[in-house]
């Protein structure tokens, strides 16, 4: 790892051009030059924590390949503000911020700022698990900022995880009755989502113990307000996730023109791999390339395979993408 992932981040708090009082935490690692890679998150788990595990860190390691990598939490994550209802009971409010408008405009302040300050016309974008339709949504607003993209566990038509709680029981055109505005997570709530998608086997044999404490020291002290105790995450994305509920794909995939990276784990169940095949047909570019980690997870970047996710995405960011005969999917 180089010198410049190893430094202390630059870290600011971005103003929000929907919502005057809110501000998005931004953290940035590597040297200047070249194009920027932009890191986004998912669904409940925020950037500054999953992405930036100590030890364990996906932007440290590709800022240590030299590039120059921000990540940023969006409105109501992490170490940005929240809104005033996330600090009332869950059930006081209902599922609103966090849908893919919200992180489109999120992620354009991000881009917009990162292009500013580094004198760029473009960003690679990266997007992690529900990310990954955040990060389409944005390409297909603004593809002209766009030069890359990494689809880094993807989901379009989801039938599992939180996607699969959307629709009201028996009602599929309506939004569940039981979801409040937000979720709070708490101790123990990471280690039974990997260890769900492990099953059976050998924890040992795709983490490092520390990595699974790492992990969840860095979410439990992502949200001030609870003091170590957990943390909180906005519902809004299930207003999106019903439209899958209905049939409906969470973006346009055949929108999608330029070069497109698609790389999960061979035991992630949330980021299936009919899901990203299904994706992969559906783009509407051929410079398009699906790669599956042998003894990954959802949480593949934290596990010991993550050399083979880190090399995959440098390569991919750093040269032309040109799929073989075989990475094409038929037309």
């Amino acid at each position: 790892m180089s010198a410049a992932a190893t430094e202390l981040p630059e870290e600011r708090q971005l103003a929000s051009s929907q919502d005057p009082g809110a501000r998005m935490h931004v953290r940035t690692r590597g040297p200047s030059g070249g194009t920027p890679l932009v890191l986004v998150h998912g669904f409940f788990q925020p950037a500054s924590a999953i992405l930036d595990v100590p030890g364990w860190s996906l932007q440290q390691a590709l800022a240590g390949l030299g590039r120059r990598v921000v990540l940023f939490d969006l409105r109501g994550y992490g170490q940005s503000t929240r809104p005033a209802f996330m600090d009332q009971p869950p059930e006081a409010s209902r599922p609103a911020l966090g849908r893919l408008a919200d992180a489109v405009a999120d992620i354009g302040d991000v881009v917009e700022h990162v292009c500013r300050v580094e004198g760029c016309p473009q960003v690679d974008l990266l997007g992690y698990s529900w990310g990954t339709a955040r990060s389409c949504a944005y390409a297909l607003r603004s593809p002209q900022r766009v030069r890359r993209l990494v689809l880094y566990a993807p989901v379009w038509r989801p039938v599992s995880g939180a996607a699969a709680e959307a629709a009201e029981p028996g009602h599929p055109a309506l939004l569940n009755r039981a979801l409040g505005g937000y979720r709070a997570f708490g101790a123990g709530d990471l280690e039974r989502q990997w260890d769900g998608e492990i099953g059976a086997q050998d924890t040992r044999a795709f983490r490092d113990a520390r990595a699974l404490q790492a992990a969840e020291q860095a979410l439990l002290a992502s949200d001030a307000a609870l003091r170590g105790r957990g943390y909180r995450s906005p519902l809004g994305p299930m207003q999106d996730a019903l439209a899958v509920a209905q049939g409906r794909p969470l973006f346009d995939a055949t929108g999608l023109r330029g070069e497109v990276l698609l790389i999960r784990g061979d035991h992630d169940r949330l980021s299936s791999a009919a899901d990203a095949d299904g994706l992969m047909a559906a783009l509407g570019t051929d410079r398009r390339r699906l790669v599956t980690v042998g003894q990954g997870t959802h949480l593949l970047h934290l596990e010991h395979a993550r050399t083979t996710l880190i090399d995959e995405i440098a390569a991919f960011i750093g040269d032309t993408l040109r799929p073989a005969p075989q990475d094409r999917a038929p037309c």
